[in-house]
C-alpha cells in the first residue's frame, strides 16, 4: 500500500530526490512554472507549507520505491510521476483522491491540465473527470465526490 510523505517531513536525499524530478525536462514542461527551481527556492517552499493549510504536498512511496508526487492546493490537484518509473499515473491519482475526499472531505475535485499533455487527460478521463473549462492552452477538468 502506497505511503504519502508529507513535504513537510521529508529527509535531505528526499528534498534532493523531489527537486531532481521536478527540474526534470518533461516533467517541468507541464508546470505552471516552467523554469528550473533552485534548491534555496524550494527549501523556502517547504518551509511556507508548514503555515500554510490549504497547500498539500505528500512524496508518495510504495514498497521501498518513490513513486512520485502528489498536491492538493485548495481543491486542485497535481500529480508527477518518478521519470524513472512508467505506470505509477493510476497509484499516485488514487492517493490524491482519497487524500481529498476522505482527509479533507472535499466535495469537488479540479486539476488544470495542458490540452497538449495527452497522457494526463487520458489518466484524468479514465478516472471519470470531465471538462468543466477550457482555453487556448489549458483545460479545467473536475471529479466530484458523488461521481467517483
Amino acid at each position: 500500500m502506497p505511503k504519502n510523505i508529507n513535504f513537510i517531513d521529508l529527509n535531505e536525499k528526499e528534498i534532493h530526490l523531489v527537486l531532481s524530478w521536478r527540474n526534470t525536462p518533461h516533467i517541468k514542461k507541464w508546470m505552471h512554472t516552467q523554469e528550473d527551481i533552485t534548491l534555496t527556492d524550494h527549501l523556502n517552499f517547504i518551509e511556507t507549507l508548514k503555515h500554510n493549510k490549504s497547500k498539500d504536498y505528500f512524496l508518495v512511496k510504495q514498497d521501498n520505491i518513490y513513486l512520485g508526487v502528489i498536491d492538493l492546493n485548495g481543491n486542485f490537484l497535481g500529480i508527477y510521476a518518478n521519470p524513472d518509473l512508467k505506470k505509477v499515473g493510476d497509484i499516485l491519482l488514487k492517493q490524491i483522491i482519497n487524500f481529498a475526499f476522505s482527509t479533507k472531505k472535499l466535495p469537488v475535485l479540479k486539476a488544470e491540465v495542458y490540452k497538449t499533455n495527452t497522457p494526463a487527460i487520458k489518466l484524468y478521463t479514465r478516472f471519470e473527470f470531465k471538462t468543466i473549462k477550457e482555453n487556448e492552452k489549458m483545460l479545467t477538468m473536475e471529479l466530484s465526490y458523488e461521481n467517483r
